[in-house]
């Protein structure tokens, strides 16, 4: 099941309107990256020309790549995790009780980092008229940091809609293995 197809309909279109627009996004700014890197090339070794300061404007686009992503693996719950326990949970209660205590851990440490970022962006904003710039193009510092700080509150946000969805299904999300899984893992593994 869809993160969204546990919410309410409404509010699951516009949950997945912005996991949309984080793709299409992100879609760009991976484009972005690549053409720029062989503009470089071809302006360096070909033309022999300097491409003037690009890496001052693929820092931001790669923070933005980077975090919003880091929002849509929320969403789709497809993180990388070092997550032994795992195999040792195999009633469906108990994998229900460990997704939740993951997603409960996931959001506070999500919030933790939203408030940092926060910060971060905060400081950067009131230091107008003085913002840090990128030297040549003159491009804030704080243009970085709002990218950080909408993947993070992605991250945060997704992240409370997993528990809400959690709590609102209960165990009887949780698909019990068939019984040809069963056979595959071994009659014993199942439970």
């Amino acid at each position: 099941m869809e993160l969204a197809d546990g919410l309410p309909p409404r509010f699951g279109r516009l949950v997945r309107k912005l996991v949309t627009a984080k793709l299409a996004m992100s879609a760009i700014a991976t484009l972005i990256l690549p053409l720029t890197f062989l503009m470089v090339v071809i302006f360096r070794y070909i033309l022999h020309w300097d491409l003037f300061a690009y890496e001052e404007w693929l820092l931001p686009i790669s923070f933005w790549l980077y975090f919003l992503a880091c929002g849509v693996g929320s969403y789709q719950d497809t993180q990388i995790r070092a997550d032994i326990l795992e195999s040792y949970f195999k009633s469906a209660r108990a994998i229900w009780l460990r997704r939740l205590c993951l997603h409960v851990v996931e959001t506070l440490i999500c919030f933790v980092m939203l408030y940092w970022t926060y910060l971060l962006l905060d400081s950067g904003i009131a230091q107008y008229p003085y913002w840090q710039k990128t030297i040549a193009l003159k491009i804030p510092f704080f243009v970085a940091h709002l990218g950080i700080f909408l993947g993070v509150f992605f991250m945060a946000f997704y992240g409370l809609l997993h528990v809400y969805v959690l709590v609102r299904f209960g165990p009887q999300m949780i698909r019990e293995p068939s019984p040809v899984q069963c056979k595959l893992m071994g009659e014993e593994q199942c439970c």
